[in-house]
């Protein structure tokens, strides 16, 4: 093919130790160059013409053409170099599975045509690369990642179940019992009229046990609020951010749609990245106020939460150990979503949630 010739020794030899195969097209569609692993293909396209058709003739579509193409990728391939020679244009790129040798199974190709200019001529160079075991370490990346986001999902499915319960048995266990203490010691103190201190100091029980089942009543809440299966999403955002601002000092703002459709741990999810922000917000932003917009957009909720505190570095939202961020991330991943976080130090934080609706 006088490869030698035009390419010269050192060209040729590198292009030999090339593992693509690799060959240079002239304007008419020749074959100029290939490398060893391209002619290696033009012998396995001679022993296939053999097999086919008991002649040795090449490959039927062109010189450069790869035999176990199917008809219609031959066609486009054969088209593209026509209108990439008559510049109409740039380059082509395509993928095909080929038999090697009938004992290597099935391989994946990643192929490439582009000009090339050399003296004037008008040349196409045309690559095939081997990517058969990126596609596998892509497709075995996939699933591993589908079945972490599953594994996830199913914990944190336990784990929602695993704090209602917890919740639940506070609320109703402990709180009963603490209710009936608070109760008869108020029956009792009503009744004892002397000593007056221990009158005083019963009322004081009293009102101990009356604080300790309001801070019962807020862990319980905080662990599963009871509205969230009573209520919905809804109401429940609106009831957390009535007790955020009263905790915390914070002016709050909210805009919340009538209605939202979501699976029950989907209506979880969210509340819980809203309580993780708000949380950061109060611990970390030195804000004084945050606006809570819930909206649906086409087939997607979104949640915007912003504050007018300091902001966070790109930084900070990368630390290993910034859990907070990691697990919201994570909530939004297994639901289908995504979650984004933009700040500038002095600025503020915007925190966006996108879901899908009905997931």
């Amino acid at each position: 093919m006088g490869e030698l010739a035009i390419a010269g020794p050192i060209a040729l030899a590198a292009l030999d130790a090339w593992p693509a195969r690799v060959c240079v097209i002239d304007d008419r569609g020749r074959l100029l160059i290939a490398n060893r692993a391209w002619r290696e293909l033009l012998q396995q396209c001679a022993r296939e013409s053999r097999e086919r058709s008991g002649t040795d003739g090449g490959c039927p579509n062109g010189p450069w053409s790869v035999p176990c193409w199917p008809g219609e990728t031959a066609q486009a391939v054969d088209q593209a170099v026509r209108d990439i020679l008559a510049g109409r244009r740039e380059s082509y790129s395509c993928e095909y599975d080929c038999r090697l040798g009938g004992s290597e199974g099935w391989r994946r190709f990643a192929m490439q045509v582009q000009p090339l200019a050399a003296a004037g001529a008008r040349m196409l160079i045309m690559s095939h690369d081997d990517v058969t075991e990126q596609r596998l370490a892509e497709a075995e990346h996939k699933t591993l990642e589908r079945r972490m986001k599953q594994l996830g999902a199913r914990m944190e499915s336990i784990r929602e179940e695993q704090t209602a319960v917890i919740a639940r048995e506070l609320h109703d266990d402990l709180g009963s019992l603490l209710t009936m203490l608070r109760l008869d010691m108020a029956i009792t103190a009503e009744k004892v009229v002397q000593p007056k201190w221990m009158r005083v100091k019963l009322g004081q029980f009293v009102e101990q046990a009356q604080a300790a089942l309001a801070v019962l009543k807020r862990i319980s809440s905080n662990l599963r609020p009871a509205t969230l299966d009573t209520l919905g999403l809804i109401a429940t955002i609106r009831w957390y951010l009535n007790q955020f601002s009263q905790s915390t000092g914070i002016g709050t703002t909210l805009q919340l749609p009538e209605y939202v459709r979501l699976s029950d741990i989907s209506n979880i999810a969210v509340f819980r990245v809203i309580q993780e922000a708000l949380t950061n917000v109060a611990t970390h932003a030195g804000a004084t106020r945050v606006a809570v917009v819930v909206s649906k957009k086409v087939d997607k909720l979104v949640v915007e939460i912003s504050d007018d505190g300091k902001g966070i570095s790109e930084t900070a939202k990368r630390k290993p150990d910034s859990y907070g961020i990691l697990g919201m991330r994570e909530r939004a991943a297994y639901l289908g979503g995504t979650l984004a976080i933009s700040s500038e130090p002095g600025r503020g934080t915007l925190l966006v949630l996108e879901i899908p609706l009905d997931s």
